[in-house]
Formats: C-alpha cells, sequence, structure tokens
C-alpha cells in the first residue's frame, strides 16, 4: 500500500480576550463643584451649608465605553464548524481573559476507496478522528493568535484488505511472488498516525469570540503541526505463494524469505512515512459567537 499516497488522501480529505471592560466609571465631582456655591459661603470648609433648602447633587458619572465584550472568564462562547487535514471538525471556545480563549477542537471523517501497491489493490478505509484543547493568545488583540495545546485522542488510521487472484503476481521488498492457485494470498495493511495523545503548537487568523460588541461571525484558519509520535504500519499475509509456473508453492507463514521480505517491506514503509509524526494542522472554518 502507498502510505505516502495514503496520506495525501488524508491531506485531501481533511479550520482572550481582547480588550477591556465594556465601560469605565469616571470618579464624582468633587464637591466643590457643586451648582449652588453662594450657599456653602458661610459653611465651614470641611462641611457644606444645606440651609438654604437646595440640594447639592454631584453630576452624572461618565461611562466610556469600549466597544467591546467578552473580556471577562466565561462571558461568552463561540463555536465553529471547519474542514481540512484532520477532516470536518469543529471548535467551542470561552474567553479566559482579556486577549486568551480555551477551546476545545473535534474531528471526525471516514471515507472508504481503493489503493494499489506492489500489484496489489487494497480496499481501504481512511478513519479520521482526534480530539482535544488549547490555549489560544491573541498578542496583538486582534485576530492573529498562537496557540499551545494537547491531542487527548488520536483515531486517525487507515487500513486495507486484499484478496489475491490465482496466479496474480504482486512484489514485496523487490522480490516478486506468485499467489498459488489452491491457497491464494490474502493481504492486510494498516497504519496508525501515532500515539493516542501528544502536543499542538499552531497559529492562525480568527477569533470565534471576537470582543467587538456587536460582532458574531468570523471565518478561522488554523495552521501548525501536533507531535504525535512514530506512525505505526502492519503489513499481514495469508495463504500460498508460488514461482511464476505456479509449482514450488508454500504456505506464507511456513516460508521464511518471504517474512523476511514483509519485515524489509515495513521498515521501507516506516522510513517513507516518518514525517507523519508531526501530524498537520490545517483548516479554515465559519464561527458564530453566541
Amino acid at each position: 500500500m502507498n502510505f505516502n499516497n495514503s496520506y495525501r488522501y488524508l491531506l485531501l480529505l481533511s479550520a482572550v480576550l481582547t480588550p477591556s471592560l465594556v465601560a469605565q466609571t469616571t470618579s464624582a465631582a468633587d464637591l466643590a463643584d457643586l451648582s449652588n456655591p453662594t450657599s456653602l459661603a458661610g459653611s465651614s470648609p470641611s462641611t457644606p451649608d444645606f440651609s438654604s433648602g437646595t440640594q447639592a447633587t454631584a453630576p452624572a458619572s461618565g461611562v466610556i465605553s469600549t466597544g467591546e465584550t467578552a473580556t471577562k472568564a466565561f462571558s461568552a462562547v463561540g463555536v465553529d464548524v471547519k474542514v481540512g487535514a484532520g477532516g470536518i471538525g469543529f471548535d467551542v471556545a470561552t474567553p479566559l481573559a482579556r486577549k486568551f480563549n480555551l477551546r476545545g477542537t473535534g474531528y471526525f471523517f471516514k471515507y472508504n476507496t481503493s489503493i494499489t501497491e506492489n500489484y496489489v489493490t487494497y480496499g481501504s478505509d481512511i478513519q479520521l478522528a482526534a480530539g482535544g484543547a488549547s490555549l489560544d493568545w491573541f498578542p496583538f488583540g486582534g485576530s492573529f493568535r498562537l496557540s499551545a495545546g494537547v491531542v487527548g485522542y488520536n483515531g486517525n488510521q487507515l487500513t486495507g484488505t486484499a484478496a489475491l487472484d490465482p496466479n496474480q503476481s504482486f512484489t514485496l521488498n523487490g522480490n516478486t511472488y506468485y499467489s498459488s492457485a489452491t491457497d491464494p494470498v490474502h493481504a492486510s495493511a494498516s497504519l496508525h498516525l501515532g500515539n493516542k495523545a501528544g502536543p499542538s503548537f499552531t497559529f492562525g487568523w480568527g477569533n470565534i469570540v471576537p470582543r467587538k460588541a456587536k460582532k458574531h461571525f468570523s471565518i478561522p484558519i488554523e495552521l501548525g503541526f501536533a507531535y504525535v509520535g512514530d506512525p505505526a504500519i502492519d503489513l499481514g499475509f495469508t495463504g500460498s505463494s508460488c514461482n511464476a509456473a505456479g509449482t514450488a508453492c508454500q504456505t506464507i507463514a511456513n516460508n521464511p524469505t518471504f517474512q523476511q521480505d514483509v519485515a524489509a517491506q515495513k521498515s521501507k514503509y516506516q522510513n517513507d512515512i516518518s514525517a507523519l509524526r508531526f501530524y498537520p494542522i490545517v483548516s479554515i472554518g465559519f464561527g458564530y459567537k453566541f
């Protein structure tokens, strides 16, 4: 199975708290600025004279509106739907502070296809499933952000099976084998993309919990990677293999040369996809703040 092509399938299939308080209250005006200064003429410096019957009042406090909201912890919720390297996904976020969000992420997707490798056509299932959380930091108070998080569940994998026709040829580690006419070869392959959990690091644009009071919609874009460790590959074969003439057949389980070629082929695949320990995160979505 061509795991480089499989990875391309995965990529193709597979997207707080800014400014401060909404209003500030200014301090009350000094009592010395009361509107009827003559009524205070006979009073002591520290005690106003209200004998004239005129009530002295301070002017109403001024309120300066910043035009912002969602600046306090858990004061709002934003959600989005997105598509990217991880499949179809969603985010749920809430502010923690002026320039910080707490965000939860999930991906899911399943796709059936066929992949041919070494003259063997596998019926394959591509399953994308992942979930995690991250802390989003908006250093400039705008839409640009930096995020550090953790993938709490990594279920991304590719599995495939194949039944070879009698006398059908296939290769392993550069050597050609033929499926037995009486005991045809069956093959299986799987690719698990790393560990179940790992750290993630991304950057992007778009805050799904906008700080502007009247802004609700956003288009978040995210780029980065999750470090999930080395992918795990497995190849399995049953049945019997023969020479080109269809003779000298031997069961695969009892054929040491065949088993050595299987191990060597797995090692080649492992080297080819070693970069997948840094699983790419690429997505674009559409968000709404409640």
